[in-house]
Parts: C-alpha cells; structure tokens; sequence
C-alpha cells in the first residue's frame, strides 16, 4: 500500500502527465520538432558493434550474439540506472539486495558476488576495481546515463579478447560524442521516496572534427521504510527505519580531435544499508558504505593506410571503499569497525589491425597493468585497534590476435586466441572459434565455441577479518558451446534463436575451514548451464514497435546436481512502444516475467511478472521534454534471495531468506535544452 506522501506524489503525477499529454498534443499542431517515430530499430539492424572483437562489425558478422541498446532506448523507456538496462536484455535478469545489484546470466549469478564474473567497460576499458573485482551496475555506476551513446552487451566468454572477468559475457558502455548533444541540456527529475535528481550536460562540436562533452550530476533519496519478517521482535518490529537512503554525484570529460580521445570520470555514491549484514546491529542508521571510481584515459587511432589501422591507449583507474559496521548498540563505550579499500591501477594497449592479407583481417594486441595499490583493511573505533591491514599489488600482461577470414561470400572464420600473465594466478591461455554461415534468404547461422577464466581477487585471496586467507586459489575455468540463428529479412524485423551450454569448474565459494572454523574461499564448486534463447525485434510503418525475448534455462551444480540459488528456469520480457501523438509523444511498456528461483539459505522466492510504463515528449521547438514514468504499476509484491552476508547481531544470528522488492514507484524528470 502506498504511503500518504507517495499518494500525495501520485496524485501530482497524474496531474502532471495530463498537463503534459495536453500540452503536447497542442504543441503538435503549431510546430514541427525532431521524428521521435525514427526509432533505433533500423540503425540497430545495420549498426556497427565493437565489443564482440575490439574492431567494428555488423551484428550479423559478429562472432557472437550482441544486445545493444541505445541512447533513443533509454531515452524512449525512461532509464536511470545500468541495471535497468541490462534488465531488458535477452536471458538477464538483476537482483536487488537494498545496496548492491546483482547481474544473473542465463541463469548464472548468485546475490552477493558483486558481479566478478560481468566484465564492465567504459569506453572498451575495464571498470571493474581489483581489490574485490566489482561490477558496478547500480547507483554506484560512475557515468550518467544521459552521456551514454549505446550499451553492448556480449554474453559468453570474452576472454580471448578482454582477459580475467569476461567470464559470463561484456558490458561495453559507449559514451558519446559531444556533437551529438548540440549545447547545453540541464535536468531535473523528482521520485518515489523523496528523490530528487538534477543532471547539466554540454556537448559542441566544430566543423574540424574537435568535440567536447562535460557531464554533472548528483541524486538524493530517503528512500523506503522497510519490513523484514526474521527481524521481527518487540523492539525494532522487523522496520528499517530512515536508512534505505541513497546518494551520488558524478563528474565526466570528454576531449575527442582527429584520431585523440582524452576522458576522464568520477562518482561517489553513498548508500544506507538497511539490513544488517555481516551480523550488524538492525535498524541501525549509523551502517552505510561508500563507493567511489575514478578515471582518466588517453587513446589514438589512425588509419595509416588502406589496409593497416593503429591503435595506442595509456589509462588510469582508482577505486575506494569505505563502509562502518555496527555490531553493539549505540551506547556509552560500544564500539564499532570500519572496513575500508584503495586500488589505483594503470595500463596500456597497443593494436594493429591488418587486412593486407587477403580474405583476412588481423588484429593483433597487447596490454600491460600495473596494481600498484590493492590495500585493505579493518579498525575498531573507539577504542582504536586494527584488525586488519593487508597490501599485495600486482602486475598482469597480454598479447592477443584474432583472424577474421572469409571463405568465400557465404562463410566466415573467426579464430582468436590470448595468453595473460598475472603474477599472483600465473599464465592462462585462452581461445575461440566462431562458424559464422550466410544463406541465400537472410539467415546467419553461428557456430561457437570458447573458454575464459576469472583469476580470484584480492578480497578472496587475502582478507582475514573472521576469514583464512588463500593466496594460492587457482583461477575459475569455463567452456561454453552456442548455436545461434538469426533471421534479418528486412530492415523492420529481425528474430533470433540460440542454445546454448557452459561449463564450468574451479569456481570459488565460501566454506568452513574444518581445522579452526574459519569461513576460506575455495576452488571447490563445478556447475554447468543450458539453455534456449528466443529473441524477435519489428518496427511497424504506423511508427510502433514491439520487441520479445524467452528463456528456458537450467543451470546445476556438477557435484550434486542442485538447482543453482538465484537462477530462474523460465525468463519471459515484452517491450511496446507508439506515438500517440505523431512526433511529440511517445509512449513504452515493458513486461518481465521471471520464474521461481532457490534462495541461498535454501527457500524459494515465487516467481513474478512487472509491468513499467514511460511516457516521453517534447515542446516548445523540442527545447523541452518532459518524461513520466510509473514502475512495478500493479504493485506486484516480489523479493530477491539474500546471501551469506545478510544476518545481524543476535545469538544466534538472525539470517534473512529473501529481501523484498520496491512496489509501485513514480518519477517525472524535466529536461530543457539551450
């Protein structure tokens, strides 16, 4: 049920939305603004995709399947966050633990392992930090959507082109260019739970080629009360109170001229966390955590001749953490520990790509990263003691090269191979092979095959704070197989099927040293996944357009043949979009359904179905647009599992089975342009 103050907001959308229909439709009549009926379906068909092989190809030519979505899409659908995005993607699916989210691939993916199998790129370099390997994907992502040119996202192993991390598949954030915004654009945006947003973007580019793009955000919530059912008890009555808070800003640059991209990035979230892990006190509003990424990179290309393109880029990344764990009640004497992080790495990468060689083209690389600081550590404060203080960095290299190689005007080739060297997990080798088959009536048939390998972080090898460290953990391993189909006709409608199979052994988890007692990571589990995934895309003349996808998937663990925790077996997502109102208007729904899934503590959460609707438009000569959008509209009640981490203080502990999710949610930004 909706509190008085999210009635009170309701009714202000309503009102708003009514306005804004209203206005629009008479806006239609008297002026002519931008084709919002042009959607991305047609440049989507025959768009360019880099993440596959570092080099630019056509979907149907890439050795993999690829999902992109672009600025029109989230513009068009109302996203704010990466993890709404990756949510419409075919076999994805993203949990929520009120701190954290959570990427499952194809059924793969448990809560609480901060996406260390997701490899996350800005721009084609690794977000990832290297002291717990995290993806962001949440509010703690450090780029505003609104700067963002399209996301791929590549499923499978990517290691034979990207390294430790592209274990279940890529996500390629593209920025864009500043040409593309034309000026200056400021927003603000008002949400569900007393949130506020306000975004001032600048974009130019000259007739030479020079393009600037800067970016300024920040975004405020309260957030939710919450109820909790295992931490019901006569003093709290299982309520979080006043600490589902979230906060960020983020800061971004962008200097492209000739062949020279300089860009630099920074966001710091800091975010209330109301459920008592790691056996924290509950109901507690000193327990928060705070994530901060920065960046800098400098990259050339040119095309040096007709058949040899190079490629040169030096970057920079710095990661801190900070969280406070309150274990006592507040109280004369009690004490409290702070867990902190720090990494700073630097890297570099050449490439050729060479297509001198007839019927092929060459790309060949290599990478060097320096770790120069993976610190972690753990005090008590007041009385200070230190719990844990721990610094290993380390430094990692790789070559690579990939040979795209055309058998004719119907087959194609694709063979790659990298061999990385990480001074901590050693050397690894690892290749891929794609089949790809073009038939006479628009079909594409790929065969694939590859492998990847996740080295274990920093986190897994050396922490000690109620943990035995493991420095000599040995690298996850995955072998996948697909067979893929796609159908493109027309430039108006594409389908695609795939089935799909990974195996995997070596991978990490959490376990009870026997001799002390002590939770280790270990190489102990093995698991394998299969799957069927469908997928059908159609742009109709009237302007509408209507995209589907299904999964059927099972994902096991080798040794006992369990149903893996958090893996749905069944994925079903429906997206509609139309122009009510000709050019001014438009309007999007999206339906996902997700089966049943296995908790962690070994319960189930039922499965669910949502419903989202968006409504966007312009005015005044396309200066103003306005958005409206409503989230989870029939309040459908749905929870995620819980992890490990979630228990409090009590004796013995208290441990959360499934965290329930946000019910009906409103936001409306406004964006003006200049």
């Amino acid at each position: 049920m909706l509190s008085n103050k999210e009635t009170s907001l309701s009714r202000h959308l309503s009102r708003a939305i009514g306005l804004l229909a209203a206005g629009l439709q008479a806006g239609a009549l008297a002026q002519q603004g931008p084709d919002l009926n042009a959607l991305p379906l047609e440049q989507l068909l025959n768009l360019e995709v880099v993440t596959a092989s570092k080099i630019p190809q056509k979907i149907s030519e890439a050795p993999s399947s690829v999902t992109v979505i672009t600025t029109e899409d989230i513009r068009l659908r109302g996203y704010r966050t990466l993890t709404e995005v990756l949510q419409s993607v075919p076999g994805m699916t993203v949990s929520y633990d009120r701190n954290y989210n959570y990427a499952n691939i194809r059924g793969l993916g448990n809560p609480g392992d901060l996406n260390t199998r997701l490899l996350i790129l800005i721009d084609g370099r690794r977000l990832n930090d290297v002291v717990y390997d995290q993806g962001a994907i949440g509010t703690e992502f450090p780029i505003d959507l609104a700067l963002i040119d399209r996301v791929e996202f590549v499923p499978g192993p990517g290691s034979a082109i990207y390294g430790s991390s592209a274990f279940f598949g890529v996500v390629n954030v593209i920025t864009k260019g500043g040409a593309a915004l034309k000026g200056q654009t400021v927003g603000i945006g008002r949400f569900t739970g007393r949130g506020r947003e306000v975004r001032n973007t600048y974009g130019r580019g000259t007739p030479g080629g020079t393009e600037l793009l800067l970016g300024a955000s920040a975004y405020d919530s309260a957030g939710r009360d919450l109820y909790f059912p295992e931490f019901d008890d006569a003093v709290s009555h299982g309520i979080a109170r006043g600490i589902d808070y979230d906060r960020y800003h983020r800061l971004f640059a962008k200097l492209s001229t000739g062949g020279a991209v300089a860009e630099a990035y920074f966001g710091s979230r800091t975010k209330g966390i109301p459920t008592a892990s790691y056996g924290q006190q509950f109901n507690d509003p000193r327990s928060w955590s705070l994530d901060e990424y920065a960046g800098a990179a400098l990259s050339w290309h040119r095309a040096v001749s007709e058949t040899l393109d190079l490629f040169a880029g030096v970057s920079v990344a710095r990661y801190r953490y900070r969280t406070v764990n309150i274990t006592e009640p507040a109280s004369a004497g009690a004490t409290y520990s702070v867990d902190t992080a720090e990494s700073l790495s630097s890297g570099a990468e050449v490439r050729a790509i060479s297509s001198a060689l007839r019927g092929h083209k060459l790309i060949a690389g290599a990478e060097y990263t320096r770790d120069s600081k993976r610190q972690m550590s753990n005090y008590d404060v007041a009385p200070y003691h230190l719990n844990l203080d721990a610094a290993h960095p380390k430094r990692q290299a790789a070559v690579y090269l990939q040979d795209e190689m055309r058998l004719g005007e119907k087959l194609i080739l694709n063979t790659g191979v990298r061999h990385d060297y990480d001074s901590e997990g050693g050397a690894t080798t690892n290749p891929r092979v794609a089949l790809l088959y073009k038939t006479a009536r628009q079909v594409t048939l790929k065969a694939l095959y590859g492998t990847a390998f996740r080295s274990a972080n920093a986190y897994e090898r050396y922490y000690t704070f109620d943990f035995r460290a493991n420095p000599a953990l040995r690298s996850e391993r995955i072998k996948t197989y697909e067979l893929i189909a796609e159908y493109f006709p027309t430039d108006r409608f594409r389908a695609t099927a795939s089935v799909f199979q990974y195996r995997m052994r070596d991978m990490l988890a959490l376990a009870t040293d026997p001799v002390n007692g002590m939770l280790v990571f270990s190489n102990i589990d093995a698991a394998r996944a299969t799957g069927v995934e469908l997928e059908a895309e159609w742009l109709r003349e009237d302007g509408s357009a209507l995209k589907g996808s299904a999964n059927v998937q099972s994902a096991r663990n080798d040794v006992d043949g369990a149903w893996l925790p958090n893996s749905p077996r069944r994925l079903f997502k429906l997206n509609y979009a139309l122009p009510p109102l000709g050019d001014h208007l438009r309007a999007h729904a999206e339906y996902r359904f997700t089966s049943r899934r296995r908790t962690v503590q070994g319960g189930e959460v039922g499965g669910f179905g949502v419903v989202d609707l968006n409504l966007v438009g312009t005015l005044a000569g396309s200066r103003v647009e306005l958005s409206g959008g409503v989230l989870n509209v029939f309040a459908k009640r749905y929870a995620d599992s819980a992890s490990e981490e979630h228990y409090d203080n009590s004796t013995p502990p208290r441990r959360l089975d499934a965290i329930g999710q946000d019910g009906r949610t409103l936001r409306f930004t406004a964006l003006v342009r200049f």
